[in-house]
């Protein structure tokens, strides 16, 4: 069962931002991304995405400045159609696997501890992804995602910082997954790739369920 981001102190519920404070990271991480895999549906015309991106846009129906939609689909195992925000890019990325890829570009909270932020991008991809569903029929597992360092001075790719980076991860996961067991492992890549941790949880989870994280 998810753990909707809450826990108790006494007889009141503690918000997510009071779960973290007074923890700490060894690691500062700004930059990084998850990438939750996906399917289409058969017949379905990835050109389709710029209109209904561009749609979303206009209706607001995702949080953040919502700023424009940019077609890479002619770039070999690229980001293919990306809706760009202030805070996040958003792209159905080809590379190795079929998946919603959300790129973090600044954070909204200053000095946010690094599992945070990781709770805070993967509801956020989630978000992104419950609406793709309804309006593309794209399908996405939510009970396993990637995650992706952008950041190659602080968390290179390197055995040193896997193992700094793990804890954070699993701080967060036990906010988004609860008490349901989840793996951490390393992907093998080439040493000049950005360091890549692939997770997953051992039950099936809903999209909608990882956005309902509080």
């Amino acid at each position: 069962m998810l753990l909707l981001g809450l826990f108790s102190r006494g007889d009141r519920l503690l918000s997510l931002p009071e779960v973290f404070l007074g923890q700490t990271s060894i690691v500062n991480i700004e930059r990084f991304c998850v990438k939750f895999p996906a399917e289409v549906p058969d017949g379905f015309d990835e050109a389709a995405l710029i209109g209904i991106f561009q749609g979303w846009i206009r209706d607001e129906k995702i949080a953040g400045t919502l700023i424009d939609v940019i077609d890479y689909r002619h770039v070999p195992d690229g980001p293919g159609i990306m809706l760009v925000t202030y805070e996040i890019n958003y792209m159905m990325e080809h590379q190795d696997f079929y998946g919603l890829y959300a790129q973090r570009r600044w954070g909204e909270v200053e000095n946010q501890p690094h599992p945070e932020a990781i709770v805070d991008l993967v509801k956020s991809a989630a978000a992104f992804g419950t609406i793709l569903q309804k309006d593309t029929g794209i399908t996405l597992k939510g009970n396993e995602f990637l995650y992706i360092s952008n950041d190659r001075l602080n968390a290179p790719n390197t055995d040193a910082a896997f193992s700094e980076i793990k804890p954070d991860l699993e701080t967060a996961l036990s906010h988004i997954y609860g008490d349901a067991k989840c793996s951490i492992e390393r992907v093998e890549n080439n040493p000049k790739a950005r360091l890549t941790l692939r997770v997953k949880a051992d039950s099936p989870v809903a999209i909608a369920d990882v956005c309902a994280v509080a």
